[in-house]
């Protein structure tokens, strides 16, 4: 799951900045009438940055997800390791103590 929230996010994200490229270098024809096609590319720019948000919340909650199984999964192996530990020593001790 971890990897298609990151593959989802890549994709929007490229989605969006192929977009904007485009929209940068096709100018609008209502900047030339302004005078200000500068101001047409910052305006999308802008924008751009601003669609951009969601992809990098998507991406680091898909990376959550994934250090959150990570976590688990050694959690499970260390108890695993210490029950093994356990079930070795425990016997010895309750012989010395009985």
């Amino acid at each position: 799951m971890a990897a298609f929230l990151k593959i989802v996010s890549g994709v929007y994200l490229a989605f969006v900045w192929f977009v904007a490229f485009i929209a940068i270098s096709v100018p609008p024809p209502v900047a030339a009438s302004v005078g200000s096609s500068n101001l047409a590319a910052v305006i999308t720019i802008l924008i751009g940055v601003g669609l951009s948000i969601p992809a990098v919340a998507l991406f680091a909650f898909g990376q959550v997800v994934g250090d959150v199984r990570i976590i688990r999964n050694n959690a499970r192996l260390q108890s695993d390791r210490l029950q093994a530990m356990r079930s070795y020593y425990e016997p010895e001790r309750r012989q010395r103590s009985a």
